[in-house]
């Protein structure tokens, strides 16, 4: 008679040995993958509950250091994986179910520390410091693997990766340093320049904004100027900027919003301008060359510029920018006399991506990536605070001189959002299906030329992270869901446009409908 046999990577049919073979034991015989370097709990099945369906679940530690969770659906798998790398500063095990209804395999990891996601500690500790940086992820990969085909008796068919800001960073590293993993990545709102760029951006704006602070007022103002000044370039005026690089320091015109009376609610002091022209530009060396770039105008009050740059009490104490300013001392600490109020970006920004080599993303070259037929989508914020969109307006560029334009374009597309702020939120259509995009490229050959975003609500990002209610990964559906039924929220849609391309109205129509803008490159 012949019953299954756990070799460690699969059940294969064995002649004459009972091995149960339900769900339950299968699940609880996972641990028989623990070995020298794997360390996997038994399975626990977990019963259905609301959308959730039952299934297996999986914790475990790889290398006595990298925690990782498995979710598997007991029923109706499609042979698809959908890796979650984590954002943050990660420490902490996420998102493995929002995905498991429509029958993927998901899994996660900590990234190979447990300080949580404030605690950047854990950067003193070199093993702990490249796990973050891209082996947690790519080993973390590799079990889940073994962990799935076991539990199913088959082969994973597909591949997907998905993640945002430092999880957009880890999508990449994955696509770059092991680029076998996965058939399908999704990078959202990538921290590319994490050391060299994104640390000293945080110091030097928190520097800024002690020296000439903004309120919530100045904000504001800022917001109305960008859409006065901005919000018709593209051919329609809604208040919303279809390609911010039209949107210049000239045609903002700050100087007009100059206080001629004293500080009032309703202008701005020339320090305050001199603050704004900062985020706007970004940290120049003494001949004006811009070092680390800044922020596009508009979507100022979309909630950016409130947890970055004012602080939002309510969240975390102090500006998330003071606060991610304080992990460039950590990063720093072997570096002798480094002190933060002695680091001068022009001067010192060479020594962090030194040190930070490891974590920070590679030179854009796909050519192994594409060799081994993976697709990747890259969307970000056009306001996007942290990860600015102009850093990845650059690697853009340099991936198509790395690997030329013809070449680039059979394997990537970068969507850049009007009006979304990081990763989530914003005035904008930012609520789009990259997953079901990924998926028709990768398996059914169909490049994503044109998706269709839609706006579900003018949510900030901590807005929209408390109504997802941790389904991180299905974040877009989670928000139309949660919006679907409340009243006097204003919705439309927006095509995104594959970069250099941006959506502009062709005058005709609904301005509200996706389907009276063109994909233009003017």
């Amino acid at each position: 008679m012949q019953k299954l046999l756990c070799t460690g990577l699969l059940y294969v049919a064995v002649p004459g040995l009972v091995v149960a073979s339900d769900a339950a034991t299968r699940c609880d015989d996972l641990y028989l993958l623990t070995d020298g370097d794997h360390t996997v709990a038994p399975g626990i099945l977990i019963e259905s509950s609301g959308d959730t369906p039952a299934h297996c679940q999986v914790n475990g530690v790889i290398d006595g250091t990298i925690r990782f969770q498995v979710s598997m659906p007991v029923e109706g798998w499609s042979g698809r994986f959908l890796y979650h790398a984590p954002g943050g500063l990660a420490g902490e095990i996420r998102d493995t179910t929002s995905m498991i209804d429509d029958g993927f395999a998901m899994a996660t990891t900590d990234a190979g520390h447990d300080r949580g996601n404030f605690d950047s500690s854990f950067y003193k500790d070199d093993e702990r410091k490249l796990n973050f940086a891209f082996r947690a992820n790519h080993m973390t990969t590799a079990l889940a693997k073994r962990v799935i085909a076991t539990f199913y008796g088959r082969e994973i068919e597909y591949s997907y990766l998905w993640g945002c800001s430092n999880g957009g960073r880890a999508a990449l590293m994955e696509a770059l340093r092991y680029p076998e993993d996965f058939d399908g990545i999704i990078a959202g709102d990538p921290a590319i320049d994490y050391g060299y760029g994104l640390l000293p951006w945080t110091l030097e704006a928190s520097r800024q904004q002690a020296r000439h602070p903004l309120t919530a007022d100045s904000v504001a103002l800022l917001d109305a100027n960008s859409k006065k000044t901005c919000g018709g370039l593209d051919g329609l005026e809604d208040g919303l900027i279809g390609d911010p690089r039209k949107c210049t320091l000239d045609v903002l015109d700050l100087e007009a919003l100059e206080c001629k009376d004293g500080p009032a609610a309703d202008c701005l002091t020339q320090g305050q301008i001199e603050t704004a022209r900062f985020f706007y530009t970004g940290v120049t060396d003494e001949d004006g060359n811009v070092v680390v770039p800044g922020i596009y105008p508009g979507a100022e009050t979309g909630g950016d510029f409130e947890l970055w740059v004012t602080g939002n009490p309510a969240f975390m104490e102090g500006s998330a920018n003071e606060l991610t300013a304080t992990v460039l001392e950590t990063v720093m600490h072997r570096e002798p006399g480094f002190t933060l109020e002695g680091f001068e970006t022009v001067r010192d920004q060479d020594d962090v991506r030194r040190v930070m080599a490891a974590v920070d993303v590679p030179k854009p070259d796909f050519r192994e990536f594409h060799a081994n037929g993976g697709k990747l989508i890259i969307y970000s914020g056009w306001h996007d605070h942290p990860c600015r969109a102009k850093v990845l307006e650059d690697f853009h560029v340099e991936t198509q001189q790395l690997n030329g334009d013809d070449v680039t374009e059979e394997f990537l597309r970068t969507f850049l959002v009007p009006g979304m702020v990081h990763c989530i939120g914003g005035p904008g259509a930012w609520a789009a299906d990259y997953i079901q995009a990924i998926i028709e490229w990768v398996e059914e050959d169909q490049a994503p030329d044109r998706l269709i975003a839609e706006h579900v609500g003018e949510l900030t990002f901590v807005e929209a992270q408390v109504i997802i209610a941790g389904q991180t990964v299905s974040w877009n559906e989670a928000a139309r869901n949660a919006h679907a039924a409340r009243e006097g929220v204003k919705r439309f849609s927006r095509p995104l446009c594959p970069y250099p391309k941006w959506a502009k109205y062709n005058g005709k129509g609904d301005p509200n409908d996706a389907a009276n803008f063109d994909c233009v490159d003017e």
